[in-house]
C-alpha cells in the first residue's frame, strides 16, 4: 500500500504521535501547511521553516524541512535575515500567540513593514493570555 504523501514530508524518527494536546489544532495546521507546500511543487530542500519558543514551535522537528529553531520572540529576526540573505528561499515562519505579539510584537510589525516575502502562521492558542489573567478574572 502506498502512503499518503503527507507522510513523505516528516520526520518520522522524532516523537510520534506528537506532543501537543489533543483539540489544540497544531496537527491540523500542520497537516494543512504540508498540502500547501506539495500543493505548490516545493521539494523539501526548497522549503525553510523558522520557529521560535512554544507549542506551535515544536513543529519544526516534525517536519522535514530546512528548520531552525530560535530564541523566544525572535522567530520572524532569525527569518529576516535567512530571508535577506537566500532571497530566493520560501522562508514560512511558526508561531505562537505569546510568542509573536508579546515578545517579539516589535518583529512581527517591523516585518510586515518591511514586506520581504515571509510567510508567518500565526496560532493563537490563547495560552499567553491565560497565563497572564488573574484567577478569578475574565477578559
Amino acid at each position: 500500500m502506498k502512503q499518503p504523501y503527507v507522510l513523505n514530508y516528516l520526520r518520522f524518527k522524532k516523537r510520534f504521535p506528537h506532543v501537543w494536546c489533543p483539540g489544540c489544532g497544531h496537527g491540523i495546521v500542520m497537516g494543512s501547511l504540508i498540502r500547501a507546500i506539495d500543493k505548490l511543487q516545493y521539494s523539501k530542500d526548497d522549503v525553510a521553516m523558522v520557529s521560535g519558543i512554544g507549542c506551535s514551535s515544536r513543529m519544526t522537528s516534525y517536519v522535514d524541512f530546512n528548520t531552525l529553531h530560535t530564541l523566544h520572540g525572535r522567530a520572524i529576526a532569525y527569518a529576516t535575515g535567512l530571508k535577506l540573505a537566500r532571497p530566493e528561499l520560501p522562508v514560512i515562519v511558526i508561531t505562537g500567540d505569546g510568542d509573536a505579539t508579546a515578545i517579539g510584537g516589535n518583529h512581527f510589525i517591523h516585518a510586515a513593514r518591511r514586506n520581504i516575502d515571509l510567510t508567518v502562521i500565526l496560532m493563537n492558542n490563547n495560552m499567553f493570555h491565560r497565563q497572564s489573567r488573574k484567577p478569578g478574572t475574565s477578559f
